[in-house]
């Protein structure tokens, strides 16, 4: 290890010390703790217009090129509603008006963030009427440039794991889970995790129509977690509102052997449920076959007549 890696390295060790010392300072023992915009400023959480904010000043000599760590998200608008309780949120990229490289380089920062291990301070205004601001400790947790999402948690502590980790189909299949049993953060934090690597997986548009809105689309449980499904993403798709809808009341199925479609006997055709790709099989990353039969199965139950 060259000096320079080594003065990398000293100074975002110093930089976790100060974001921690900085959030522990602020009164109150829980998360989120509330903050005055004055005292935003004061504390140096935040300073700028809307999505990533990162002070170069203090953070340019933790990277080699200068550019400098993201220190905090402002999340405003109502487009993270689904995405978004007190354990963390998606956070989309960020798609400004100014030149691409303005956007950019807050991305790059953000990722640097996540690979040294940073916390970054999460600010949201609670209702429209509040004059205070709700500030949480994030981790980046995940990313996908192509979704254009980051996975972030809220926490004392940094989520153990390698950020970014994907999804390898060679590993094992995970058919069955108790999330049953799990309390209520456990349960907003898995679904969250699974929504996010099912958008990832599926490159963020529904698998039956092509819809790409973030808003509209739902990570689907194949073999669902109230029937033990567990939260391998090979247990999932990624369906609009509408069809996701569907899937779950029965009115249709995927044939484990030819990926296709397969309707309801008497029930809505394709037409009707507004369905564009009614075979599977191009998809580059499939659900399991297990997952897939175990639907199958099911449904066939249901519907034979």
């Amino acid at each position: 290890m060259n000096m320079k890696q080594m003065a990398l390295i000293a100074n975002s060790t110093h930089e976790l010390e100060y974001r921690l010392d900085v959030f522990k300072n602020i009164p109150g023992d829980k998360m989120p703790k509330s903050v005055s915009p004055e005292d935003l400023r004061k504390l140096g959480i935040y300073a700028g217009a809307a999505g990533f904010w990162l002070d170069k000043g203090r953070t340019k000599t933790m990277t080699d090129d200068g550019a400098g760590v993201t220190v905090s998200a402002l999340v405003t608008g109502k487009s993270y509603e689904n995405d978004f309780d007190t354990d963390g949120l998606m956070y989309e990229y960020p798609q400004s008006k100014r030149p691409s490289t303005y956007d950019q380089s807050r991305i790059q920062a953000t990722k640097t963030a996540a690979l040294l291990k940073l916390p970054i301070f999460v600010v949201i205004k609670p209702t429209s009427n509040s004059t205070n601001r709700d500030v949480f400790l994030g981790w980046i947790e995940a990313w996908d440039d192509i979704s254009k999402l980051f996975l972030i948690s809220f926490g004392f502590e940094a989520p153990k794991g390698i950020p970014n980790g994907t999804d390898d189909d060679d590993d094992p299949f995970t058919f069955t889970s108790s999330n049953r049993l799990l309390d209520t953060k456990s349960k907003n934090i898995r679904k969250r995790k699974f929504r996010f690597k099912i958008m990832r997986r599926y490159k963020k548009v529904c698998m039956l129509c092509d819809i790409k809105i973030t808003e509209l689309l739902a990570a689907t449980h194949i073999r669902p977690t109230s029937k033990l499904g567990s939260d391998d993403v090979r247990n999932g798709l990624l369906l609009c509102n509408l069809h996701d809808k569907a899937f779950t009341e029965g009115l249709f199925s995927i044939n484990p052997s030819t990926y296709e479609i397969t309707y309801r006997n008497g029930g809505p055709d394709k037409n009707e449920l507004n369905i564009i790709n009614e075979d599977l099989s191009n998809l580059p990353r499939k659900p399991h076959p297990k997952a897939l039969n175990w639907h199958w199965e099911q449904w066939l139950s249901k519907n034979r007549s």
